[in-house]
């Protein structure tokens, strides 16, 4: 199991950041290694589920599920299956002034090959969603 919490600070209304970070169509706009979305069942809310397509060590299609579902508070998303890196996400936002505080916290459950790579992987990652917080900075600021 990989555990890695990251944080930054948005240059945007926290209505704007949540709504950005909470519709799975605006994904692959912040989320480089994410080209497509599809299959998205709903609205979001408790329940709702979509197809990410990854490009990370080849293409996956991972089935996720948005577990929790707080306006402007928090969303929770869980991958269900399509690969040996399954994550839930919890991304927990405040307000501050006119910027938004993102705390993510992620949790991984790895299995297969993933496994030998396991110690090295929160490293990678949390450079990963560094970058993805920038351009996340960038889309909400516009």
């Amino acid at each position: 199991m990989i555990n890695f919490n990251q944080s930054t600070t948005i240059e945007a209304s926290i209505e704007k950041v949540f709504g950005i970070i909470s519709d799975p169509k605006k994904i692959p706009l912040w989320r480089n290694n994410v080209p497509k979305i599809s299959d998205i069942s709903g609205t979001t809310q408790v329940g709702t589920t979509f197809l990410e397509e990854v490009h990370f060590m080849g293409t996956k299609q991972l089935l996720m599920k948005v577990t929790e579902f707080i306006p402007n508070k928090k969303i929770v998303i869980e991958a269900q299956s399509g690969m040996s890196m399954l994550p839930t996400q919890s991304f927990t936002f405040s307000e501050n002034g006119n910027t938004t505080q993102v705390e993510l916290s992620v949790t991984m459950k790895v299995s297969g090959f993933f496994k030998l790579m396991e110690f090295m992987l929160p490293a990678q990652l949390k450079k990963i969603w560094g970058k993805y917080f920038e351009n996340l900075n960038q889309l909400a600021s516009k």
